[in-house]
Parts: C-alpha cells; sequence; structure tokens
C-alpha cells in the first residue's frame, strides 16, 4: 500500500467512526452496564441513534456482572499459571439485553450494517464493536453501491456476527438469538421469514444450515449471502449480540440453546443413555484432526493414559450436529484439545468437570466464560508449544501427562 492508498484508507475509517450509531437509545441496551467500548465513546455515541430502527422485543434480558470461581491450573510455567488464573478469576461486567430489532432501508457489507444520509454511512455500532473490527471490515470506500437487493417474501432474519465463520462461536454467540423468531411469529403470525447469513466456506456453511433446522420447531428458508457483496433490504429483522466480544456469554442464552437442542434431541439421547448404563461412552475425550492444526504432538502418550480411565476419543467435526448434543450431554467428565469442538460442552450438565488441554500463552476465556455461563468445573492444563513455521496459535503442543494426571485427581479420577 502506497502513500496514497494509505491516506483513504485512513480517511474513510475516520469516516466511519465519525458516523456510528446505536441501533437504540443507550438506556435501553445500556442502561446497567455492557457497553462494548469505553465510557466516552459511550457518550459521544449518546445521541446517534439509528432513526430508521424499531426495537420489537426482548429476546434475553440482560444478565448482571460477576465473580468467576477461580479455576483449576496445571502444567506449563507457574507465572504464565498465575497470569491465566488472574484474567479467569477477574470480575466480568453485566451484560445487555438481547434485543429485536427492525430496520428500514439498511444494507449489509463487510459484515456491518448501515443507512446511508447525505452520501455518508451511518453504521450500527452494535454490528461493529472496536474489539471484533479485525474480522468485520465494515462498508468499504465502495458503501454508495448495491450488488443486490433482496426482496424476498415475508420477513427477513439476518443472523451474523464476527465470528460466525468459526463453529464454536457460531454456537455460543449466533444459534440462540434464533429465540428472536418467536417474537416475530407472535407478531406476524402468517407470514414466511427466511433466515439470512453471511457465507464463509462450505462444511461450516452447512454446518450452520444443519444446527438451524435441529434447533428450530417451525421450518424456516435460510439463504446464504455472499460476504464480498453490498446487500441492501427494504426491511430487515435482526438481534443485537448476546454476549459482550470475547469474554462475558449470557447465561439466558445459553440456557435457551440447550434446552432447546435436548429437547430436540430427547430420542437418541434416550437410547444413548441405554446403552451407556455401565459407564462406557460417558468419559470424553474430546480430539482434533491434526490437519487443523494446534494438535498434541504427544497424543498416544495423552490417549493411552486417558483410555486407562475409560475415556473414550470422539471428534465432533466427524459427527453429525445432532450427535454431538447427544454424546456432550451424555458426559460425566470431558477433557479436550481447545478449539471450536469444544464449544459443545455448553450441552454438558451444570457441575461437569471439563478440562481443556492447552497451549502454553494461549490466553483465550472463551471456555472459561462458557463453563462459568453454565455453572460447569473448569479446569485447564497447559504444555508447550512445538517450534514450527506454523502461525503461533496453531502450532502443535505437547500435553506432561503428570499434572493431567493431577487434573484428573483434582475431578474426582484417579
Amino acid at each position: 500500500m502506497n502513500d496514497t492508498q494509505a491516506d483513504e484508507a485512513a480517511a474513510h475509517a475516520r469516516l466511519i467512526e465519525d458516523n456510528l450509531v446505536l441501533t437504540c437509545e443507550a438506556g435501553r441496551l445500556y442502561r446497567d452496564g455492557g457497553f462494548a467500548g469505553d465510557a466516552a465513546l459511550l457518550e459521544r455515541l449518546r445521541e446517534r441513534v439509528s432513526p430508521l430502527t424499531e426495537v420489537v422485543g426482548t429476546v434475553f434480558r440482560g444478565f448482571p456482572a460477576h465473580d468467576p470461581e477461580p479455576p483449576r491450573l496445571f502444567g506449563g510455567s507457574a507465572a504464565f499459571r498465575e497470569k491465566q488464573g488472574a484474567a479467569l478469576a477477574a470480575p466480568r461486567p453485566p451484560g445487555p439485553p438481547t434485543l429485536l430489532c427492525e430496520t428500514r432501508d439498511v444494507r449489509l457489507a463487510g459484515n456491518a450494517l448501515f443507512h446511508v444520509a447525505d452520501g455518508r454511512p451511518q453504521v450500527l455500532f452494535e454490528t461493529y464493536r472496536p474489539q471484533e473490527r479485525h474480522v468485520v471490515p465494515g462498508p468499504g470506500p465502495g458503501f454508495l453501491h448495491v450488488d443486490e437487493t433482496i426482496a424476498e417474501a415475508g420477513l427477513v432474519f439476518l443472523l451474523n456476527s464476527a465470528g460466525s465463520f468459526n463453529y464454536g462461536h457460531w454456537l455460543i454467540d449466533d444459534l440462540p438469538r434464533l429465540q428472536a423468531l418467536a417474537l416475530l411469529r407472535k407478531r406476524h403470525p402468517r407470514m414466511p421469514i427466511t433466515v439470512a447469513l453471511v457465507s464463509y466456506f462450505p462444511h461450516i456453511d452447512a454446518a450452520r444450515r444443519r444446527s438451524i433446522q435441529l434447533l428450530l420447531r417451525h421450518r424456516v428458508s435460510i439463504r446464504f449471502l455472499d460476504r464480498d457483496k453490498t446487500y441492501r433490504f427494504a426491511r430487515l429483522h435482526h438481534a443485537t449480540p448476546c454476549s459482550l466480544p470475547s469474554t462475558g456469554k449470557s447465561p439466558h442464552a445459553l440456557r435457551y440453546l440447550t434446552g432447546q437442542m435436548r429437547a430436540r434431541t430427547r430420542l437418541p439421547r434416550g437410547l444413548f443413555a441405554l446403552r451407556t448404563l455401565t459407564g462406557r461412552g460417558r468419559r470424553l475425550f474430546v480430539d482434533r484432526h491434526p490437519g487443523r492444526g494446534r494438535g498434541l504432538a504427544n497424543r498416544d502418550a495423552v490417549l493411552g493414559l486417558l483410555r486407562g480411565l475409560g475415556f473414550e476419543a470422539f471428534d465432533p467435526e466427524l459427527t453429525s450436529v445432532r450427535q454431538q448434543v447427544v454424546r456432550f450431554s451424555a458426559a460425566e467428565i470431558v477433557v479436550g484439545i481447545a478449539g471450536a469442538g469444544m464449544t459443545n460442552t455448553v450441552f454438558c450438565r451444570p457441575g461437569t468437570p471439563v478440562i481443556h488441554l492447552v497451549p502454553e500463552g494461549w490466553e483465550d476465556r472463551f471456555y472459561g466464560e462458557i463453563a462459568t455461563a453454565c455453572g460447569q468445573d473448569y479446569a485447564a492444563v497447559f504444555g508447550p508449544r512445538i517450534p514450527s513455521d506454523a502461525p503461533e496459535y496453531l502450532r502443535d503442543f505437547a500435553i506432561d501427562t503428570e499434572p493431567l494426571r493431577e487434573a484428573l485427581a483434582a475431578s474426582g479420577l484417579r
């Protein structure tokens, strides 16, 4: 990028930043806190509210601030365990409610929603939060151009977020917001609904489609949108986020998700329970395909230890969404490699011990937040990364079996 291009990019970024708008009044969304930005930004945006957006109803109420239980951490260096332990046990802020909104004459580009007024893009802040902009580019300089106007029969509900390309974030941050469709059906009982999603990759799009079909009792049309296009909607329904970026997860949203998915899998869960009366299959080792990166360099040693304690290896990526719900719902303890597959621990019962195997230096609190929101017993075992040319977050790592034994003993297994 030359100097002229850099100046143009900086000017466009300022244009967006100077024209951000809140989806609705700050007092309705952030009365109890939970704004994903600093106080100065919130004060600046208080008077800048989307004039074309109406709040239809509340999908999930806000969730209170809380102090997580101190986690049990094993392996790795004492310095990293202390640092990560402090981060995982730090007080959490309250989260805002999730609101169902109807917006007129709105556009979607770069995974963000915006209006155009006086030739300027007015981007809805809740679709373009600062912590997520590295994966949500927002409308580009050509925002005035529209590639396609969506004119579906009936209602269109957009279900998207910064992390929709990752199954774990999709499951936790996106899928629960389909509860909004119950409000839409009550308000418009005879109108068909299309769920619109931004397309990413065939395998993740297929998994998202299947999870929607499993969750919903009533059929809906599903339409994938090209992430490189700009779309215009005369009328669009969408829900504000049900989580804070990377950390806070709404227990109300996760309770809805787990309740619905368990209800949809009652028969296969019952059949699986009959097959596991002896306890076999209830101790779950969540494996990770080596081609995905971040694999266990000493997998055989770890698997040998776990199999000796009755664990069965299970790779969620190789099974259906339905089977993932069944297996995690039945688990009495879960040990697994940090990755999207471990977000299925959301389906475990409260109190279930969950032990994550994590590369040392991995500071993401995402999985600890899920355990906190679901009332599960969280622990992590750290191990060194193996030097390689892969990106740091995808490098293989090794887990010493002794700290793993300690973690298992602390969870009641010897």
